[in-house]
């Protein structure tokens, strides 16, 4: 695909990023209300807090484990509805107010992927993988900068991009044990036997692993982010498309709508990467993407 036919103005292109960065934080946030948080995990690590709690407070392990679990769901809560609410006034907010909301929904979103990390085992995959949704908040913030900083914006995006696809390699190639996830939503949607789930997925994880290093090849740069376009927005719809039935409650809306919309930086993204790719490179003899803002508003 020439890269010249992927061109859109920069208002357009900042009014994705926002769309993105909004349908981000308001799928997390419904998942953390109305689905728990693996930040539980964190809260309730005996081997972190029992021992200071013990020696500092004189609080017993026992009992902090016993009276913790309404007061983290009604902290959950508070949580989900603060990054709908960043999500909403995103549309509503500019300069500092904005930038200091979306700082703070980051670092929910760092704090939630430790939760993730720590429930895993400390995989090293899942220290990785969510680092695109992470970062998204953070390019909006950066985007005011763009015209004069592309670069930061690009090897900000490049690495959280390596590392969401290198981690979701590592699961689906089995250096991290396959998740049953992964397997049952390969069988169904593709009707597959497991083994050859498994051989499917073996494949598509080490063509992970490889865009995730051909990314920072420039020759190589375009037929990545195609990729990751394409893989990230199949693997995406592959929540929903695999769960939702007329037998669900809420027809499987309810969460796999949201866990679909959740991975909307896993493409759009590489495609917003992929519009900017020209005003990025060593060599642009076409017209940047950036250039066009005397004539977008």
């Amino acid at each position: 695909m020439p890269l010249r036919s992927l061109t859109v103005s920069l208002e357009t292109w900042r009014f994705l990023l926002k769309l993105c960065v909004s349908v981000t934080l308001a799928a997390r946030g419904w998942l953390t209300m109305r689905w728990d948080s693996p930040l539980r995990s964190v809260a309730w690590n005996e081997d972190w807090w029992a021992a200071p709690l013990e020696s500092i407070a004189g609080i017993p392990w026992e009992k902090v484990a016993l009276h913790s679990d309404e007061f983290l769901s009604r902290l959950f809560d508070v949580i989900g509805l603060f990054l709908i609410g960043v999500a909403i006034l995103l549309w509503v907010l500019r300069g500092n107010p904005i930038a200091v909301l979306l700082s703070i929904a980051t670092l929910v979103l760092l704090l939630d992927g430790l939760g993730r990390w720590v429930a895993s085992g400390y995989q090293f995959g899942m220290a990785i993988e969510h680092a695109l949704q992470i970062v998204t908040p953070v390019a909006w913030i950066l985007r005011s900068r763009l015209e004069k900083w592309p670069r930061v914006w690009g090897l900000l995006f490049f690495i959280a991009a390596a590392m969401t696809f290198l981690g979701h390699g590592l699961y689906a190639a089995g250096v991290h044990p396959v998740p049953l996830s992964y397997q049952t939503m390969t069988m169904k949607l593709l009707f597959m036997s497991q083994e050859t789930a498994l051989i499917f997925l073996t494949v598509a994880g080490w063509l992970d692993i490889l865009v995730a290093g051909t990314l920072f090849v420039p020759r190589l740069r375009e037929i990545s982010l195609l990729y990751m376009v394409a893989w990230g927005g199949l693997t995406a719809l592959a929540r929903i498309a695999s769960h939702i039935g007329l037998e669900q409650p809420l027809f499987g809306l309810d969460p796999w709508l949201a866990e679909t919309f959740v991975r909307t930086p896993h493409w759009l993204l590489p495609l917003l990467a992929l519009f900017l790719l020209r005003g990025l490179g060593e060599k642009t003899e076409p017209k940047s993407v950036l250039e066009t803002r005397n004539t977008a508003g």
